[in-house]
């Protein structure tokens, strides 16, 4: 058992879901967007929040070109520069945290398990106030059983 943990930019959680196998439904919510955009590339002069830029980048827009010459060594063609366009890499609007409670899953399961057939309350007080010590120690045993029937996991 997982539980996928939804969390903004900020760190602050906006959506949970505890889940047998996760892989497929993360594909499907980071394909379709789902929780914000992804890691993205946007142009140095957009409005952006500095705190979000991973890195700087130059994108090449258009490889140099060398100057051709002719066969009597007259510039036929000037060089042209490389041109560059100034990036920024930004974080995703959002992160995905995935955590194994298989330990806590297995934990609810047996103290539920152990709660629906204990002595119930009722049968305690009838025990205490009418049943005697026998009683107590009948019911005790009872509760014992339920507890070696749905051992605690390690």
């Amino acid at each position: 058992m997982k539980r996928i943990s939804i969390k903004n930019k900020d760190g602050i959680e906006t959506h949970w879901l505890e889940i047998e196998d996760e892989t497929a439904l993360i594909q499907e919510w980071v394909q379709s967007n789902a929780f914000g955009l992804p890691e993205r590339t946007v142009p140095k002069s957009a409005d952006y929040d500095p705190a979000d830029v991973l890195e700087e980048i130059d994108i090449l827009m258009t490889p140099a070109i060398d100057e051709v010459l002719n066969e009597s060594g007259e510039v036929v063609q000037e060089a042209i520069p490389a041109v560059t366009f100034k990036m920024v890499k930004l974080r995703a609007e959002y992160s995905i945290e995935i955590s194994d409670i298989s330990a806590e899953h297995a934990l609810k399961e047996c103290l539920s398990k152990r709660k629906a057939e204990y002595p119930s309350p009722e049968e305690f007080m009838n025990a205490y106030f009418d049943g005697g010590e026998a009683a107590l120690v009948e019911l005790q045993a009872k509760r014992l059983a339920v507890k070696v029937k749905y051992p605690k996991p390690q």
